[in-house]
């Protein structure tokens, strides 16, 4: 499954606790200019892609799109299966082994870890593979894993040194999806349906965490938790089948031979020197950081402060994901009304309104607090969807084929790993201080990156030009 994030798009974290940070997969005042290499053309006549499409340029729709219907099925149907899983991990660590603030950081930077260190190498790789093939083999290995827990807490062994090793794994897989499935999805598309293709895929994602979590509740109270991750197993190998669907697929031809360092090198360089993905990239990797801090605490707050059981748990993850469906149908409008630009700030604008709702519930009443907690998951996952969408498809359109997994990898191994870093000080300040200086930290943090958005380019502009060669446009 793609997570929220990044990139998700995420999509978007596979054994996240906590609601999916911007995944910005995931500056200067618009004055760079980029000099094209010794060898390379000069830039082309940039155009935007909204007024120049030609009537005879637009591809039938996506649903008569057999690949991206395969795709998006499969994650369909498999997201539903992990995200009923899903509910069970905060409640497996936290009520049935009893851990402490400390072992929750350290486990959320075990889920993130692999980012900061196999990004980059692994997205230079997928673009010399086959990214189908990829995406099939790593959800065969995350399948195999989450059957771990069941089968160790059967054998009466689990404890959270296993979780953690199980984190680690799922995050290292995790990595080799979500390269390639970044990649793919501008293989399956023309690139005018690109907003349209990643906001259904993105809007799936949502349904799937409305209807799991819910059931999932249900389920970790009748079954107990630590067999829920059954239903992710089953759900990965149902997304594996229906990714093995889609025609194979041959890697992009690259330019000429260069080293696999070589090829890294372009990739970090193609993003932090492109003057409207850099701030995004810049801002979001704030946010991580500090959202982090934040919401690693978050079922700790939920689960251990306020009492609430798995049932209760699940609901409130149900109606957080209706705020990120919401976003997902939002996101268009967002492009459509301020320009691809300006809406990318425009939806962090919320994200960061979101941030302040958690402190507050450490000085309401119960019923109250958890109310505001509903709230804050809502408009929370609504701003996280939509700004992921309209990021991320910016991102695709400023990238040449060739380079879609270098450039993830680039930006997957500044703003997710980083997270891991912001889990830990999690766990410190949690463990010394208590709750609520971790959530101070994140929202005064997360605020952060709205001010480096409002300093970029993209804050002034609508929308945003494409080049077609690939090369980032003259400011």
């Amino acid at each position: 499954m793609s997570h929220g994030s990044d990139d998700t798009p995420a999509p978007e974290h596979v054994a996240s606790t906590r609601p999916a940070p911007l995944s910005g997969d995931d500056l200067d005042d618009g004055a760079v200019t980029i000099d094209p290499r010794p060898g390379e053309a000069e830039p082309a006549e940039v155009v935007t892609d909204a007024s120049d499409l030609s009537e005879t340029e637009q591809a039938p729709s996506l649903w008569r799109n057999r690949p991206y219907m395969a795709l998006l099925t499969g994650e369909t149907v498999g997201n539903v299966a992990v995200e009923i899983a899903q509910v069970a991990w905060p409640i497996i660590a936290i009520t049935y082994l009893t851990a402490t603030e400390l072992e929750i950081g350290i486990l959320g930077m075990a889920e993130g870890i692999a980012f900061l260190v196999l990004s980059l190498p692994v997205g230079a790789w997928v673009d010399r593979v086959s990214r189908r093939a990829v995406m099939v083999a790593a959800n065969v290995v995350r399948a195999l894993t989450m059957a771990a827990i069941p089968t160790l807490w059967l054998l009466g062994v689990l404890e959270v040194h296993w979780l953690m090793l199980i984190a680690l794994v799922m995050s290292g897989a995790q990595v080799f999806f979500d390269m390639a499935y970044m990649s793919i999805v501008p293989s399956l598309v023309p690139e005018h349906q690109l907003n349209e293709a990643n906001s259904r895929l993105q809007m799936t994602n949502e349904v799937a965490r409305a209807a799991g979590p819910g059931l999932g509740g249900v389920l970790a109270k009748a079954l107990t938790a630590p067999l829920l991750p059954i239903f992710a197993t089953v759900g990965y190998l149902v997304s594996a089948f229906a990714i093995w669907r889609i025609p194979a697929d041959e890697p992009p031809p690259r330019v000429h031979d260069t080293t696999l360092r070589r090829e890294i090198a372009d990739g970090l360089g193609f993003v932090f020197h492109h003057p409207f993905i850099r701030p995004v990239v810049i801002a979001t990797a704030v946010s991580n950081l500090f959202s982090s801090v934040a919401f690693t605490m978050f079922p700790v707050l939920v689960l251990r402060h306020f009492e609430v059981g798995p049932i209760g748990w699940g609901l409130l993850l149900t109606a957080g994901s209706i705020g990120g469906i919401l976003g997902a149908l939002a996101a268009p409008w967002f492009a459509r009304r301020f320009g691809a630009g300006h809406a990318i700030p425009v939806t962090y604008v919320v994200n960061a309104v979101s941030f302040v709702m958690p402190i507050l519930t450490f000085h309401l009443p119960r019923t109250v607090a958890l109310a505001v907690l509903t709230l804050s998951m809502v408009v929370g996952l609504f701003s996280i969807v939509s700004f992921n969408v309209v990021q991320v498809t910016m991102r695709q359109k400023q990238c040449p084929p060739r380079m879609i997994g270098r450039m993830t990898a680039s930006i997957r191994v500044v703003i997710w790993g980083i997270g891991p870093l912001g889990a830990l000080l999690s766990g410190v300040v949690a463990e010394h201080w208590g709750l609520e200086p971790a959530f101070w930290i994140g929202g005064i943090g997360n605020a952060l990156g709205l001010l480096i958005l409002m300093a970029s380019p993209l804050w002034r502009m609508g929308d945003v030009p494409v080049v077609p060669s690939g090369r980032p446009p003259r400011a």
